[in-house]
């Protein structure tokens, strides 16, 4: 995954294991290791769209963290744009963005719409700039219908 043959993003037999301590007594701890990502491997292409899914505790948003250079992977191997980003963070955040959404940026009992619509106004986005991106966004992912 060098060279001319590499994507723009790359992960290798990725894991990502944390340890977590519990109080089991009065002074006593256990460890032990909870392994949220287990050797992935996939390579997304310069340009091409991605959905990355799956269930609640399936590894998601420490992968996403990883990629961002926010967690260090405890094996394999990743690349964003030619750059690792564990060792090279700062750089990598001049390439990229990530949005994290979470319960309270999109409102289950809300169409899409009027939720982008709430984050316009509290966000106090100029109106040209709001209607651009909505344009570009129903666009690039086909929900004009």
């Amino acid at each position: 995954m060098t060279g001319s043959d590499s994507g723009f993003i790359e992960l290798d037999g990725v894991e990502k294991v944390f340890e977590v301590r519990r109080k089991t007594g009065f002074l006593k701890r256990e460890r032990r290791q909870v392994r949220a990502v287990d050797s992935i491997s996939f390579r997304v292409e310069s340009g091409e769209m991605v959905g990355y899914i799956g269930p609640n505790g399936a590894g998601k948003s420490t992968t996403i963290k990883t990629l961002t250079g926010i967690l260090t992977p405890s094996a394999g191997r990743v690349r964003v744009a030619g750059i690792d980003p564990s060792r090279d963070r700062v750089r990598l955040a001049h390439r990229i963005g990530v949005v994290f959404g979470q319960r309270t940026t999109l409102w289950w009992d809300l169409p899409l719409i009027d939720s982008y619509r709430l984050m316009h106004r509290m966000y106090r986005i100029p109106d040209a700039r709001y209607r651009e991106n909505l344009d570009r966004l129903v666009g690039l992912l086909g929900l004009a219908d």
